[in-house]
């Protein structure tokens, strides 16, 4: 008897085990497509610009015309992605990961591996002083980042030109400074991301052969300045074809705080093109330039992503794999008088957004509901069977993935940062920001929080003015929608839907 029970225990276990180990086999896998500096400039964003892999996949699932990052520069934006908190929690700027100060945290890489998923990081997905050492992953790897390719004495690291830029250097006196933009006629892998496409199919044809699920995340650079592509890239366009932005002026009454100051822009040599001056406006013939070599740029990473796509595909496991293309924030190319990212206009704070769930029957539809950057990590998890997360301020988009026509969320908020000289100490100014369908208001203050003095405000209406050309918080007219928006800031986000 006590024979019996002995055996049938260990069948029991044997057997839960087994079914434990089925689960696990059938658990989704993800891939996840980080890219940098990319604005909703795409063929599916109604956009002229050539990129066929990415257009392909958002026929293939739903893409979201109304994504917001939390903080419109790198490191934020990816703090707030893959921890699922935002910045006014975690007060990430550009430094040292202090989003792992936050009790019950729980970061990506760790969240997946916890849960017995290979884990792979490969290129950009954490910023390279933004926490990856602080994360987890079975595999982190990323290439050497050199970023030209033609000109020898233009191959050393873009550092070492910021680093002379902050002695103030002329620009004159400095050799061997960065091109903005490259054409060389090479081959894709001869740039970084041709090599992060590489390795990516390499490591998913090792994928293939396990039966454990995987999570891998592949970051392509492009088009982070500088802009260089493949020559093939820039054949694509017409650089006399290439339009203006279609507001290049500041807008009107926006106070000076707003101004980012483009500061990526001064780090690079511009070659025959008259360069960016501080305190003036771009020139038409280096911004039509700039905005060409912007769009060789994207539809070279379209074609890394393509490759990537095209493998996953090839070897089967598109049937049971996520697809997530994402970009960390946008990108202003003369929108609003800007140059660059580090603004809390739409077009810094707006980016690509496509999810692509294999067994949904919901493919090729665009919405325009309001999401944003902290939601996905819990989307991720809820759909690959992980418990919440202890502290999250992002909502899981899987009612929304199954229901497409449901109501979302009423604003989405995010943040941008100033210094300003106040009683002769550079202080930290944070602008704080509300997105509804229709307006976005901002409120500059002293210091994290609504409670520190309020330097100044900001109101835009998309409806009437859709390229932010007035500031109209001071319009009689709209004392009410202020009022209105205030009220939503002081709210904050919720996730009651």
């Amino acid at each position: 008897m006590k024979l019996n029970l002995i055996i049938y225990f260990f069948v029991f276990i044997f057997g839960c085990q087994q079914k434990v180990q089925e689960i696990q086999e059938i658990r989704p896998n993800i891939l996840f497509i980080a890219i940098d500096d990319l604005r909703p400039e795409l063929g599916c964003y109604g956009a002229p610009v050539k990129s066929p892999h990415i257009d392909k996949l958002a026929s293939e699932g739903i893409l979201f015309n109304r994504h917001y990052v939390q903080f419109a520069v790198c490191i934020p934006s990816r703090a707030a992605l893959l921890t699922g908190l935002r910045s006014e929690r975690t007060h990430q700027l550009y430094g040292p990961p202090v989003w792992k100060d936050v009790p019950g945290v729980q970061s990506w890489g760790n969240t997946f591996s916890e849960a017995n998923y290979q884990t792979i990081s490969l290129g950009k997905i954490w910023h390279i002083t933004g926490g990856e050492n602080s994360d987890k992953f079975d595999i982190t790897w990323k290439p050497h980042y050199k970023y030209t390719y033609a000109d020898s004495k233009s191959q050393k690291d873009w550092i070492n030109f910021r680093e002379l830029r902050s002695k103030n250097v002329p620009v004159k006196e400095i050799e061997n400074l960065c091109p903005i933009t490259e054409s060389a006629d090479v081959h894709d892998s001869t740039y970084v991301d041709g090599k992060v496409a590489h390795r990516a199919i390499v490591e998913m044809r090792k994928l293939a052969e396990s039966k454990k699920p995987f999570m891998m995340a592949v970051g392509f650079v492009k088009p982070h300045l500088p802009l260089n592509a493949p020559k093939k890239y820039w054949d694509l366009y017409n650089e006399d074809e290439i339009e203006l932005a279609p507001n290049p002026e500041f807008p009107k009454n926006m106070p000076e705080i707003a101004f980012s100051g483009h500061p990526n822009f001064f780090n690079y040599t511009y070659g025959e093109y008259p360069a960016l001056e501080k305190g003036k406006a771009m020139n038409d013939k280096t911004a039509k330039h700039l905005r060409h070599a912007y769009r060789a740029a994207t539809s070279y990473s379209d074609a890394q992503v393509g490759l990537v796509l095209n493998e996953l595909k090839a070897l089967g496991l598109d049937e049971n794999t996520i697809v997530v293309l994402w970009g960390d924030h946008g990108w202003h190319l003369g929108d609003a008088g800007h140059w660059g990212k580090q603004t809390n206009f739409e077009y810094a704070t707006r980016s690509p957004l496509i999810i692509k769930v294999p067994a949904s029957e919901n493919k090729n539809i665009k919405t325009d509901a309001l999401v944003e950057t902290v939601d996905i990590m819990p989307t991720l998890m809820e759909l690959c069977d992980i418990p919440k997360a202890k502290v999250s301020d992002g909502k899981s988009l899987v009612p929304f993935l199954e229901n497409p026509h449901r109501n979302w969320k009423d604003a989405v908020y995010h943040v941008f940062n100033r210094r300003k000289m106040i009683d002769g100490k550079r202080t930290l100014i944070i602008g704080h920001a509300v997105r509804t369908e229709k307006y976005r208001y901002i409120s500059w203050r002293v210091g994290w929080g609504l409670t520190g003095e309020e330097i100044a405000t900001e109101l835009y209406d998309y409806e009437n003015d859709p390229f932010e050309t007035i500031n109209v918080v001071q319009d009689p007219d709209y004392r009410k929608v202020k009022e209105q928006m205030e009220n939503l800031l002081k709210r904050g986000p919720t996730n009651d839907i």
